[in-house]
């Protein structure tokens, strides 16, 4: 059995109009790449809030080995990656793409430390890596979705985390930008050797590298465990309360309705 990296026991997290997360209980192996899977309003961004040190919550969550409250430590802080939702950004915004993806260094250098040669030098690979680097003095704000998202991994890569936390990263990007961005996020993992967890809804398009889910409703776990079980349409018909079935065709898996 490898190293528990994650350990949450009994995470709840109450809010003035409800119980957003009720006793969430799992452990998180080394190495590991989970989905986080429910309808909106499940509880999933959530969980990672609590995970990355956003949101207050009660019972027990480890990390590395250590036992956490909201409040993180500088080191702890810099081992967690999160890949935001695609977001809106100001055509205008004084930010090239090469710099964004070089803020990923700040935290493990400081505030007064200037990025280096070798940080220089791994922010273009990775700028390659993702096929953006050709956009490396373009303004953040002129850049599609979807290369704004491969800027976004490419950042928090460069951080150089051992957990990374994804929040519908291909969310509002065209069928052909999902599958290209998902296959850069199962080569990332294989790569830079990450725990990866992925939050989504959408059950049509997943990493390939994800071997296990959690299936979240309302806050509480109704399933946990490997992938093709999780995706099977008995359980994704009581999770989303609607009629699906799934089947695989030339090695991939599709959901019909109804």
């Amino acid at each position: 059995m490898g190293e528990h990296i994650i350990e949450l026991e009994g995470i709840t997290v109450r809010k003035t109009d409800g119980v957003l997360l009720d006793r969430i209980s799992f452990r998180v192996l080394r190495n590991e790449f989970i989905g986080i899977i429910g309808p909106n309003g499940a509880g999933k961004t959530t969980l990672l809030n609590v995970i990355a040190g956003f949101e207050r919550f009660r019972g027990t969550l480890s990390l590395f080995g250590r036992r956490e409250s909201w409040r993180r430590s500088r080191a702890t802080r810099l081992r967690i990656g999160y890949v935001p939702q695609l977001f809106q950004i100001d055509p205008a915004f004084p930010i090239l793409a090469s710099e964004a993806v070089m803020t990923g260094a700040a935290g493990r250098l400081g505030l007064f430390r200037s990025p280096g040669r070798q940080e220089r030098e791994k922010a273009i690979r990775l700028m390659e890596m993702m096929r953006v680097a050709h956009l490396a003095d373009r303004p953040l704000g002129q850049l599609s979705g979807g290369e704004r998202q491969k800027v976004s991994l490419a950042r928090a890569i460069l951080q150089q985390p051992d957990v990374l936390l994804m929040d519908e990263p291909t969310a509002n990007l065209d069928i052909a930008v999902q599958k290209e961005v998902l296959d850069l996020i199962s080569e990332i993992h294989r790569q830079e050797d990450l725990t990866v967890l992925f939050v989504t809804h959408d059950f049509n398009m997943l990493p390939a590298a994800m071997r296990r889910a959690v299936l979240l409703d309302h806050g509480s776990t109704v399933f946990d465990g490997d992938i093709d079980t999780a995706m099977a349409g008995k359980t994704l018909s009581a999770l989303f309360r609607y009629p699906l079935q799934t089947f695989e065709r030339n090695g991939r898996r599709f959901v019909s309705y109804g």
